[in-house]
């Protein structure tokens, strides 16, 4: 290698991490011909916060903790929207217009970090052209604080269903229920020709409340024989009102009021020959308020939750994406150097996991194809300046993803699906002003700006659109990246003095940091990247004259 490349400036490597750190650029001098150059890259980000847009009560791009969207004084379907069919058939139940589900004040932390430890491998062809390898391990890991305070019943008025616990019971209120409109219906029809209008009345006075009831007893839409069938939600609701509260005593009231009628009719069919139906199988209300536990045990559950994880920590030690490349010196002439690099990018790395609502994954797991080049002006002995620009072309892939809002991270698993992924392509560029303080320590500073376009999502079969009730473009939200980034590194090299016959072995180390400064596009997180790089020089071929010429 040329005594003037002795002079590296900050170095931070694409680790095929998750994309909190991606888009840094491998800036070790590439090995001259007959040589390897061994890379051992290890950096560590760290982010709490993120640059948030379309977050109520804030603005764009103002910094907001990573657990928001799961953050409320009254968390209810605003934070959980598949909670609204329950709370839809629970203000039909009440009569209340305005009732809406409270589970308490609910409060998440997230603490994210990745640590990745590449180790690449370059080999130069040519004293021009050399080719490399990098193979990623990376161990990501997101702490979880989960708090809930539901203890005052004025901060959660409801509490566990118990037909999910008591499934008989429910049964039995669920069948009478049946029985009892069926038995309207078919008077109203063919009954004794004196009571049909009154059998008439009933049933439009009854149905919505008991279908109601029936469907947060655990009735669902898919029991076709139902007479609630069309009313029915898709899921037993998960949680009801207290006993003894408005809405809980509202629900007692006007089931109270719907036996009167019933007993009334059943005295006047009586007095026709007509026997109806029993009605008088109870319809239990919880008496406790929802805990923490029951909480989380939710959003295990399959059935009436959220069929995914607790939000408890979520770690991963995987392999990252792989990647391959080409360098080629174009310039390395007096005080003008630079070079182009193609990169593949093998989609080799762990995705987050659609189970887990707070999961970061060791890479994106589909393949990329970049472009990127690097030219270095020195302007004095002790002074030079690279800038640099990288072009990334991310290539479509399939995967299963739970759909739903950018906002609305929790998602039950029935709106789980395949859907195709085309990640938004992207553009890197920096600038890094490096100072000499002799022939082995230099200084640099980095101004790095990024920009990735937003990803599109698309379902691979048409008619999981009906079945999820949402489009897959939903997923389209705040996946658009930008961020700008300042950072600062010291760099030891004796690639010069080894040239120079001066150190006994070549090899360059940087140790550096560089922190996000700005963000947009919603989910862009606020990370600060610790970095060491160690990159080592050996000869495999090549004559002794071209060791002095060239590593």
């Amino acid at each position: 290698m040329p005594r003037r490349a002795a002079v590296a400036a900050l170095l931070a490597v694409t680790c095929a991490a998750p994309h909190a750190l991606r888009a840094q650029g491998d800036e070790a001098p590439p090995p001259g011909r007959g040589v390897v150059r061994v890379i051992a890259p290890p950096v560590w980000g760290r982010w709490d916060r993120r640059f948030g847009a379309g977050t109520p009560g804030s603005v764009t791009g103002r910094l907001e903790p990573l657990g928001v969207d799961i953050t409320s004084d009254s968390l209810g379907a605003a934070q959980l929207p598949f909670l609204a069919a329950s709370e839809a058939a629970l203000r039909t139940a009440t009569g209340l217009t305005g009732y809406a589900l409270n589970l308490g004040k609910a409060s998440l932390r997230l603490n994210a970090n990745v640590r990745a430890q590449p180790l690449g491998v370059a080999v130069g062809l040519s004293r021009r052209l050399s080719v490399s390898v990098l193979v990623p391990l990376v161990r990501s890991r997101v702490e979880t604080f989960f708090d809930a305070d539901t203890g005052a019943a004025w901060r959660a008025p409801v509490g566990r269903n118990p037909a999910l616990s008591e499934p008989a019971a429910a049964g039995a209120f669920r069948s009478q229920v049946d029985a009892a409109l069926a038995a309207l219906r078919s008077q109203a029809a063919t009954g004794p020709t004196a009571l049909r209008a009154q059998a008439e009345a009933a049933l439009a006075q009854l149905s919505p409340l008991l279908c109601a009831l029936y469907s947060a007893a655990g009735g669902s839409a898919f029991d076709a024989a139902s007479v609630c069938h069309a009313a029915a939600q898709t899921r037993p609701a998960p949680f009801l009102p207290l006993a003894g509260t408005e809405a809980g005593d509202s629900i007692t009231t006007r089931l109270g009021a719907a036996r009167t009628r019933w007993s009334q009719l059943v005295t006047a069919y009586a007095s026709e020959g007509v026997t109806m139906p029993a009605f008088d199988a109870g319809f239990a209300l919880p008496i406790s308020a929802v805990s923490r536990a029951e909480l989380q045990s939710f959003l295990l559950d399959t059935l009436a939750g959220a069929g995914g994880d607790s939000l408890g920590m979520a770690l991963r030690t995987r392999l990252g994406d792989v990647e391959a490349a080409a360098t080629y010196v174009v310039a390395d002439r007096g005080r003008i150097r630079g070079l182009v690099t193609a990169r593949v990018r093998l989609p080799t790395g762990w995705v987050d996991s659609e189970r887990d609502f707070v999961d970061v994954g060791t890479g994106d797991h589909q393949l990329d194809l970049e472009l990127g080049g690097r030219g270095t002006v020195a302007l004095g002995p002790a002074f030079e300046v690279s800038a640099a620009g990288r072009v990334g072309f991310q290539l479509p892939d399939e995967l299963v993803r739970r759909v739903s809002p950018a906002n609305a991270p929790v998602a039950p698993a029935w709106q789980r699906a395949l859907v195709r992924r085309d990640l938004g392509d992207y553009l890197a560029l920096e600038v890094t002003p490096t100072w000499r303080i002799d022939d082995a320590f230099s200084l640099g500073v980095r101004y790095a700006l990024f920009r990735q376009g937003a990803a599109r999502f698309t379902y691979v079969d048409p008619g999981d659109s009906a079945r999820v009730s949402l489009s897959a473009s939903v997923l389209d939200g705040e996946t658009a990246v930008r961020w700008i980034r300042v950072g600062a590194a010291f760099t030891f090299s004796t690639l010069g003095r080894f040239a120079a016959g001066r150190a006994s072995a070549p090899y360059t180390l940087t140790v550096g940091y560089q922190n996000t400064l700005w963000g947009r596009g919603g989910r862009t997180p606020q990370t600060s990247l610790v970095y060491i790089t160690l990159a080592a020089y050996f000869r495999i071929w090549g004559s002794g004259a071209e060791r002095a010429r060239d590593l």
